[in-house]
C-alpha cells in the first residue's frame, strides 16, 4: 500500500490506499490511525481497493486548530473523496470512525454500502467520565501513539459528551446505504445492545455479531472480518 496525501478544507489527510479496485474508505477509532486495519487488509478480495485513512488531529494527518466536530470530521472526508474522484464506494468505520460513518450516510453522503464496527454515535462517550479519567485515556493513547495531538483528542472528547454530536433517530432512518453492522460480543467499551439498538433504526440494515471479538474484532479476528466485508461486497456485485 502506498502512502498518500489529500488536501482538505481543514488540512491535510494522510491514508494508505490500495490504489486499484473497488475503493472501501477505512475509519478508525478515536486516538486510532489507518494502520489499525492492516491486519485485516492482507484478507481482503484482490478486487478490493482498501483506503486507511489517518484521521484530522491522527496519525500522519494534520493536527489543524479547529473545533474537531463530527461535521468537520465527515467534512474532510467529502473532500477526500471528491480528490479520489470515486462515484461508487463504501465505507467501514470503527468507534469514533463509526460515528463518522454514520454522519456521512445520514445525508451528506450516499455510499454503496457502510461497515459501522462497534461504532460509536448513540452510546455514551468515554469522556462522560471525571477529567481525571479522561487524562488517564488521553495519556495511555499517546503513550502508544506519540504522534497524536493531544489538544486535537481533547477537543474530540469534549465535542463527544454534547448531545448535539449524537446520530438521532431521525438520521439514522435517514441512511440508504445498505448497511452491514459488525460488533464483538465480548466489547466492554460500547456493549453490542447498542448494535441491536442501530439495527432497529437503520432500514433494511443487518447485524453481524463476532463471537469473542472485542472492541475491534477486525484486530482480535481479521480473517474473519474480512470475511464479512467481502461476502457483503460481492453480493451486492460491487466487485
Amino acid at each position: 500500500m502506498e502512502r498518500k496525501y489529500c488536501t482538505t478544507r481543514y488540512g491535510k489527510l494522510s491514508y494508505l490506499d490500495g490504489n486499484s479496485g473497488y475503493p472501501v474508505i477505512f475509519l478508525h477509532g478515536f486516538g486510532g490511525t489507518g494502520n489499525t486495519w492492516l491486519k485485516t487488509t492482507p484478507y481482503l478480495e484482490k478486487c478490493i481497493r482498501p483506503v486507511l485513512v489517518d484521521l484530522l488531529g491522527h496519525g500522519h494527518s494534520d493536527k489543524p486548530d479547529i473545533e474537531y466536530t463530527v461535521q468537520q470530521q465527515a467534512e474532510s472526508i467529502v473532500d477526500l473523496i471528491n480528490t479520489l474522484d470515486i462515484s461508487k464506494f463504501s465505507i467501514a468505520g470503527n468507534s469514533y470512525g463509526g460515528w463518522i460513518t454514520l454522519k456521512l450516510a445520514s445525508g451528506m453522503l450516499e455510499p454503496d454500502m457502510i461497515f459501522p464496527v462497534d461504532s460509536a454515535g448513540i452510546s455514551p462517550a468515554l469522556s462522560n467520565g471525571s477529567r481525571e479519567n479522561m487524562n488517564r485515556v488521553l495519556d495511555s493513547i499517546l503513550k502508544l501513539r506519540n504522534y497524536n495531538n493531544r489538544n486535537a483528542l481533547e477537543r474530540i472528547m469534549e465535542n463527544n459528551k454534547k448531545q448535539e454530536e449524537k446520530i438521532s433517530d431521525t438520521a439514522l432512518g435517514n441512511i440508504k446505504s445498505k448497511t452491514t453492522i459488525i460488533w464483538g460480543s465480548v466489547d466492554n467499551i460500547i456493549p453490542v445492545s447498542y448494535g441491536h439498538a442501530m439495527e432497529s433504526k437503520i432500514s433494511g440494515s443487518e447485524l453481524i455479531v463476532m463471537p469473542d471479538a472485542s472492541h475491534t474484532p477486525f484486530i482480535d479476528m481479521p480473517k474473519e472480518f474480512a470475511e464479512i466485508i467481502n461476502r457483503k461486497i460481492k453480493e451486492y456485485s460491487l466487485c
